[in-house]
């Protein structure tokens, strides 16, 4: 697969980071920042208070940590495993369930034909669905990675995140017809 001239550049900054270089660092900082803060905030729908100084904590890990990433092309899906080691802790220390939903679970509903959600009640749809139905949705749909990427960051085989996708977007479904829209 051909490298973009927008994925030559990432990969530039980063060996320029791994070498010191500051400004190449506050670039992908400024390229990513936006979009690792947003999967943050999605994910902590209980204490989006709490996103940025965890969103601080998470970009001095992936400074930190960014020597031992050996392939630059793997910035973006490795910074991404960062954040979500982090939120996953964040978890733990704060006792928040993090299972995603399983299918027996999850409740067929009538297949309604309707005008699409306006954003604020699809954010708060989503604020109801299980971590990590709002994860892969996240991943794949905002940050639009592939199943591939998605697989590496969470985990699991490209299966199983088809799998959890399928069923996120029937949960985010039943979510959107069972909360009211906002008027």
């Amino acid at each position: 697969m051909p490298v973009t001239p927008e994925q030559l550049l990432e990969q530039v900054l980063v060996v320029r980071s791994q070498l010191g270089d500051e400004a190449a660092f506050r670039e992908l900082f400024t390229q990513h920042g936006p979009g690792l803060l947003r999967f943050i905030e999605r994910m902590l729908q209980g204490a989006p208070d709490h996103a940025a100084d965890l969103a601080q904590e998470i970009w001095v890990a992936i400074f930190r940590g960014l020597p031992a990433l050996e392939d630059p092309a793997k910035f973006r899906p490795w910074s991404f495993r960062i954040a979500r080691d982090r939120i996953f802790r964040e978890y733990r220390r704060r006792k928040m369930i993090f299972q995603p939903m399983e299918e027996e679970h999850l409740e067929a509903s009538a297949m309604a034909e309707e005008a699409p959600p306006d954003t604020e009640h699809l954010q708060q749809s989503l604020a109801h669905l299980s971590p990590g139905h709002r994860e892969v949705l996240h991943l794949r749909f905002f940050e639009d990675m592939s199943y591939e990427e998605i697989a590496r960051l969470v985990g699991s085989s490209v299966g199983t995140v088809r799998s959890r996708l399928h069923y996120a977007k029937r949960a985010l479904k039943t979510a959107l017809q069972q909360q009211p829209p906002i008027l």
